[in-house]
């Protein structure tokens, strides 16, 4: 089976935040996430999505 998304600490993870800073992010909406068999994940689209917009803003700041 296709792994659809990843748990939210590995997601902290790979972004390098805390996982609070993700659930403030999830609350914002700034990261989606779904429910898979009872589990909430982020959608591996969802983690590109906010990489690439933190990326933009980053740039944009300069």
């Amino acid at each position: 089976m296709l792994k659809q998304g990843i748990s939210l600490a590995e997601a902290a993870k790979r972004l390098g935040m805390s996982q609070s800073d993700l659930y403030v992010a999830v609350q914002k909406g700034q990261i989606s996430i779904v429910r898979r068999d009872g589990r909430t994940v982020v959608p591996q689209g969802a983690l590109k999505d906010y990489q690439i917009r933190q990326r933009f803003i980053s740039d944009y700041r300069l």
